[in-house]
């Protein structure tokens, strides 16, 4: 179990603090690309922007409900860092300026009438993201009025809840989380912008953010104090107030986190949590699971840790979520997005573009082009997540430019051109997933030793680089038949690498009007990876071969010779987990990221 101080200072000990290359040095393609790209043009620049995010700031007379503006502008901003696009940035300039036209002389910047200010839901949850979106546009486009109007927006929260610090936001009919979701970290980049302490105070006398822990409550009842995307967002900031200034105490809520995804099945096999946006352990896969706030968030939350930590097991739980639960939430052209993406069950796209869930799948994709390479003090650098992409970073002084050429996730080959405009020594570090049991690695065609490959942890390459020089990695993949557990005991679940497949009923017409709980898989005929272009160009499938469970199994013929089995964000996608005729067939594997030893 993770339940002690000790854990979380052996984790601060490993190898220290590693950071993110800035946008505009970094490019993506393959699948993560054309999603970052189809997230950008088939959806942001799309929407009805004046009408559904900027009109209600214009004319500020509701009392209630929810836009999303300030996450647009941060992953706004974000795109148009990392495509220096002038439409793009076009877009993201009007909407600031818009926005900032719209901010009254005392510093409001939301969209309710006068009398339902700050102490209704949601505003200042809303007004807390608009801060944080200014401040990446200033962070990113040195900005000055929007930091104006962050530091206003800010002064003016800190006012009016200040004034009355016992009483609870929406009149506590939801946990004091869900109405300021969001404000840490908005108020400690205030304070890493301007310095001053106030932020700091705030954070800690309103908040209470340097004492707060709460335990993790599982359901939807009551005031809804198990919402976990509210969770994880109080983590991140205490994160980031940990950074700012070190105590210990505030990674214990993370460290409870922790604790319940990876050793009590908070975790479910498409890489996300909660049900109907609560904490839930019982591996229920249908209707309101997988909330793409807490998705988002979840991502967002492994990279906080990775950062910190340098332990590369962290990467391994944002490829699970990113690969499944992330495109899984989209729609294969890019414009639609849902709230919930369950394993089980018909998938439902939300009817907005505004809103929580959508705004939040933006931001999060528009993150991923920095969780790709990160960079340490020492000169070296680190290959997180493998992604057809190029980066340029200087590295002991030297310009290095990498180049990933892959068909990942489609199969474990990565080559690495490493093109350096000076002969120095810096080293190279590879994420060994730790589902690869096996890897080959050639430095310049000629084999590396291998005796430091171990999966689950960085592989370094460390020389004297010069000129272009080639790395090619060969990371095994091959099929698993995954163990389910709890309500998912008894069945079990495929996967290929990172990423888990599932039934498609528009792919299987003998099972178009079947109940596709009552499938039982025959675990030796499974076969593939084939090819399939269903959910992306390069994209995979595998069949098997199985019977309706009711049919006296094994002893009659089969009565499904060739299921599709199709990647997990195929749209039509209903049925993960499928019974097995021995639930303790050797060929079943525990997940892998389950009871992961940190």
């Amino acid at each position: 179990m993770i339940t002690s101080i000790l854990f979380l200072t052996s984790l601060m000990g490993l190898s220290g603090v590693i950071d993110p290359i800035p946008l505009d040095f970094v490019k993506v393609s393959g699948e993560m690309g054309r999603r970052i790209d189809i997230t950008i043009y088939n959806n942001t620049m799309v929407m009805d922007i004046d009408g559904e995010f900027l009109k209600p700031f214009i004319e500020k007379k509701d009392s209630g409900g929810y836009v999303g503006l300030g996450k647009t502008i941060d992953a706004l901003a974000h795109f148009a860092k990392y495509t220096n696009d002038i439409k793009v940035i076009e877009r993201k300039e009007y909407v600031v300026n818009t926005l900032l036209k719209s901010q009254e002389e005392d510093g409001y910047i939301g969209f309710f009438k006068q009398d339902s200010r700050v102490w209704d839901l949601w505003d200042a949850h809303e007004i807390s993201y608009i801060i944080y979106g200014l401040i990446t546009d200033y962070r990113l486009f040195k900005n000055n009025k929007a930091l104006e109007g962050a530091i206003k927006a800010g002064d003016y929260l800190i006012k009016h809840l200040s004034s009355d610090p016992s009483r609870l936001i929406g009149g506590g009919t939801l946990c004091e989380e869900m109405g300021t979701t969001g404000m840490g970290s908005a108020m400690l980049n205030l304070y890493e912008e301007t310095k001053d302490k106030k932020y700091i105070d705030f954070v800690k006398s309103y908040m209470k953010l340097d004492t707060w822990d709460k335990p993790i409550i599982t359901g939807r009842w009551g005031n809804i104090q198990g919402h976990a995307y509210a969770y994880i967002s109080r983590c991140s900031a205490q994160m980031q107030l940990n950074q700012i200034e070190t105590n210990e105490n505030l990674l214990i809520p993370s460290q409870k986190v922790l604790d319940f995804l990876l050793n009590k099945n908070g975790l479910v096999i498409t890489g996300t949590c909660g049900q109907h946006e609560c904490w839930h352990d019982t591996q229920e896969g249908a209707a309101n699971l997988g909330e793409t706030c807490a998705t988002a968030y979840l991502i967002r939350w492994w990279n906080d840790w990775l950062k910190m930590t340098n332990n590369s097991k962290f990467g391994d739980l944002m490829e699970r979520a990113i690969y499944n639960s992330l495109f899984g939430a989209q729609s294969i052209d890019g414009r639609k997005i849902r709230y919930y993406t369950p394993f089980e069950g018909k998938r439902i796209y939300f009817d907005k573009d505004s809103y929580c869930c959508p705004c939040n799948y933006r931001r999060i994709i528009a993150e991923l082009p920095q969780m790709i390479y990160y960079t340490d003090k020492d000169n070296g650098i680190f290959v997180n997540l493998y992604t057809p992409s190029k980066v340029e970073v200087n590295l002991a002084g030297a310009k290095v430019m990498l180049e990933q050429i892959t068909d990942y996730p489609s199969n474990g080959k990565v080559v690495i051109r490493v093109m350096t405009n000076e002969p120095k020594e810096y080293a190279i570090n590879f994420r060994i997933p730790f589902w690869c049991k096996k890897m080959d690695v050639r430095v310049n065609g000629e084999s590396w030793d291998k005796s430091e490959a171990v999966s689950g942890s960085w592989l370094e390459i460390e020389r004297n680089w010069s000129g272009e020089e080639t790395i090619e990695l060969e990371m095994e993949m091959k099929l698993r038949i995954i163990r389910g557990v709890q309500t998912q005991a008894g069945r079990v679940a495929i996967m290929y690498g990172p990423q888990v497949f599932c039934v498609d009923k528009k792919l299987n017409p003998t099972l178009t009007d079947k109940d596709l709980r009552l499938i039982t898989i025959d675990p030796k005929t499974i076969e593939g990876p084939f090819p399939d272009d269903t959910v992306r160009q390069g994209g995979l499938r595998c069949t098997v071969k199985g019977w309706n469970t009711l049919s006296w199994y094994p002893l009659v013929e089969y009565d499904y010779e060739n299921i599709i089995l199709t990647e997990f964000p195929d749209p039509d996608g209903e049925m993960t987990y499928f019974h097995l005729p021995n639930p303790n067939d050797p060929l079943i594997e525990n997940d892998e990221l389950m009871n992961m030893k940190l």
